[in-house]
């Protein structure tokens, strides 16, 4: 019950493919015209399928990385400039506060976290007093990876857009499981593959909306297999972000696991984990002394349920559930100290399960009648 960390396995269908891929293989790089086989035909599946799956209208700004950490930090570092200023979520995970307080500690941008409430979400009343002449961005964490709370981000994006800043949206928790468009909402949507798009580990990347290329610096350089004769980084997408030999078996893996994501339906794979999280909460509140934080209303947060108890080691609980009872969770600070002094848990933190929409309702009634025996 560790799904907001990693997807525990990927489906059959995926593994498969990856698997012929493997078999079929040459090495063959981007533009030697072997169709189905090269690195870039792969992209280019896989830039499709997700620019479907974000409804971003033209695949080529579909960018791949190592990863939504590696996304935020070339949106962050290419878009801001010295005196810009800052807005963010309190509750956003270090994949977005450490680039920014780094940012901020070589004295180039100020960076101001929005208060949120006990249950990790923002209040839009009163949101545009926090916007000052010099903010050029704003940017939210879909869904916490500590409480689950979904913010509400077209409203705070809105917002945004009247103060002429710039928005960037984390759907590291999102992705796969919430229908997501970027039209109209986002400029940047940054998106891992490992967790809900039930991809490879390794592989990730981020979108850009028409126009957003031209604003934003690129901030790695490097061979792109295209404009060679130039020492410039090309200027044109996807190439200008996307310097290096590509992780082609794991944008493969994306493209094959988005297919079929689609196939199923966003909005039944949302149904199912809100169900699931709906049910654990009830059976957490049968539990004597556990505490749950973060909402208690599933239709707004997404499959993540943190708990802790008065006088209980989290550490201990998720070792004592591992060992005697299998049961897999993520204790600690879940590299969000902004989200647990939020909830009023830093430094301790809390025990966190995640479910995928894989999860059974056998599952969870195990876990919560281990959660109890321990406690």
């Amino acid at each position: 019950m560790n799904y907001a960390a990693t997807s525990p396995r990927t489906s059959p269908a995926v593994t498969e493919g990856l698997v012929c891929h493997l078999r079929q293989s040459m090495n063959l790089s981007a533009g030697r015209n072997f169709e189905g086989l090269d690195d870039g035909a792969i992209a280019l599946r896989a830039r499709r399928v997700l620019a479907h799956l974000f409804n971003v209208s033209a695949p080529e700004r579909v960018i791949f990385t190592s990863g939504i950490t590696a996304s935020m930090n070339m949106v962050l570092n290419g878009l801001l400039k010295e005196g810009d200023h800052v807005l963010a979520s309190g509750v956003e995970h270090n994949a977005v506060a450490r680039p920014l307080e780094a940012l901020r500690r070589k004295g180039v941008i100020e960076a101001d976290y929005l208060p949120c409430g006990a249950d990790g979400v923002i209040s839009t009343q009163g949101l545009s007093r926090a916007f000052l002449p010099n903010t050029r961005l704003m940017v939210l964490t879909h869904a916490s990876n500590v409480l689950g709370s979904v913010q509400p981000v077209r409203e705070c994006f809105a917002i945004a857009k009247e103060h002429g800043a710039f928005t960037v949206l984390d759907s590291a928790q999102t992705a796969g499981v919430f229908p997501l468009s970027m039209d109209g909402v986002t400029d940047v949507l940054a998106f891992t593959g490992h967790k809900g798009l039930r991809g490879l580990a390794g592989i990730g990347g981020f979108a850009l909306s028409e126009g957003m290329s031209e604003r934003m610096a690129p901030w790695i350089s490097g061979g792109t297999g295209s404009a060679s004769q130039s020492l410039e980084q090309p200027d044109f997408l996807p190439d200008k972000f996307e310097p290096g030999t590509p992780n082609t078996l794991g944008i493969l893996s994306l493209a094959l696991s988005a297919e079929e994501i689609l196939s199923i339906g966003v909005g039944s794979i949302r149904a199912r984990e809100a169900a699931l999280t709906a049910k654990f909460i009830c059976l957490c509140r049968s539990i004597p002394g556990l505490r749950i934080h973060g909402t208690a209303d599933a239709s707004r947060s997404a499959a993540i349920v943190s708990v802790d108890s008065p006088g209980a080691d989290v550490g201990v609980m998720a070792a004592r559930l591992y060992y005697e009872h299998g049961v897999i969770t993520r204790s600690g600070l879940h590299c969000s100290p902004l989200a647990h002094k939020t909830a009023g848990t830093f430094p301790h933190g809390t025990l966190r399960f995640s479910f995928g929409a894989d999860t059974t309702e056998d599952e969870l009634l195990y876990a919560a009648e281990a959660l109890k025996k321990i406690l």
